[in-house]
């Protein structure tokens, strides 16, 4: 028999009815069904993988601590699981993490990532937050400025490490005994208390808008006064100085005090005493400045007239003892030297 022949022949074996007669070699029958089994085995191993790899996207993201994130742990998006880690590796002092996620999830190029503690036990996650436009280039790799590291249970062990070190064990121990010496020994009564105090801290959370604004407020008024503390200080010390000058000068400003009202009594007494004089130079005021309003034309005429005839005067004598006069014809009267035919231009 043919060796193709014999193959065919063990191939249809393995589907034939074993109550029917073999005609094929059963070494043959043997390796191919071992073959179609590991082939089987393979495709149930691969084909799922092959899916997982066409039905997303490859991205990365760098964190400066990873701690606790391992390869197939979820990623989430807004909560829900839409792909897994990778892989972890170094890249100059950073932990890159390689991971998958679906194809309809678009990262834009403002997404974060954070790990995120699953559990008590341990167990992260990586939470992706899309955001942005645009894509995250050529490698798909969200910056170590966009991501969050995890807060480790060690961390958390040592800051309170850190702070029960830094504590005052006497001062607490002074505080809970002052505590358990004010509160009221009868545990009715404390309940109240226990109560108010809850009723107090629920009327804040319900005016919790009105409380920020109050807070905000405050903080805006201690910046301008700290902001406007030189100013502050220089009143404050012109204030002390002002207070300073009017205690050393109270003994002059009570003397001055006197002095006025005594003043004021003398002047009472006067305008008493001297009453009718006084109504009498009033009555002079009066007329003078009547009969100035009544001439104020005739004198307003004088004025304009006297000036250019004492400018005259004061030009001809202001040689000395003596006037001047224009020659040769002195005094004589411009009409008689015309009269005589002295001058010439006459009219």
């Amino acid at each position: 028999m043919r060796p193709l022949t014999v193959l065919r022949e063990s191939l249809v074996d393995l589907v034939r009815d074993p109550r029917h007669t073999r005609r094929g070699n059963t070494v043959f029958v043997g390796v191919a069904s071992i073959l179609l089994v590991i082939a089987v085995f393979a495709a149930s191993m691969t084909l799922p993988r092959l899916w997982y790899v066409l039905r997303t996207d490859h991205y990365a993201a760098e964190f400066s601590n990873a701690g606790g994130l391992r390869a197939g742990d979820p990623v989430l998006v807004a909560g829900v699981p839409s792909g897994r880690v990778d892989s972890l590796g170094l890249e100059n002092g950073l932990a890159v993490v390689a991971f998958r996620l679906d194809r309809g999830q678009d990262l834009g190029e403002a997404s974060t990532a954070t790990i995120g503690l699953k559990s008590i036990l341990g167990n992260r996650y990586l939470e992706v937050t899309p955001a942005g436009g645009g894509d995250l280039g050529p490698q798909h790799r969200i910056g170590v400025e966009r991501t969050t590291s995890p807060y480790m249970i060690d961390d958390i062990g040592g800051a309170i490490t850190d702070l029960a070190d830094g504590l005052d064990t006497v001062a607490v121990s002074a505080m809970i005994d002052n505590l358990d010496s004010i509160l009221p020994q009868d545990a009715g009564a404390t309940g109240e208390a226990i109560d108010d105090v809850s009723a107090a801290l629920g009327l804040l959370a319900r005016e919790d808008a009105r409380m920020n604004r109050v807070v905000t407020t405050t903080r805006e008024l201690t910046g301008v006064l700290v902001s406007q503390e030189t100013s502050i200080r220089a009143l404050t010390d012109q204030s002390l100085v002002l207070v300073t000058v009017l205690t050393q000068r109270r003994e002059s400003l009570s003397a001055l005090v006197s002095s006025l009202e005594e003043l004021s009594a003398r002047v009472r007494v006067l305008l008493d005493e001297e009453a009718e004089d006084v109504d009498q130079l009033l009555r002079n005021m009066r007329s003078i400045s009547e009969t100035y309003e009544r001439n104020i034309e005739t004198m307003d005429e004088v004025l304009t007239r006297m000036p250019p005839g004492l400018r005259a005067v004061t030009d001809a004598t202001g040689n000395g003892p003596w006037t001047d006069v224009a020659t040769p014809t002195g005094p004589i009267p411009d009409s008689a030297l015309c009269a005589l035919g002295v001058m010439d231009g006459c009219n």
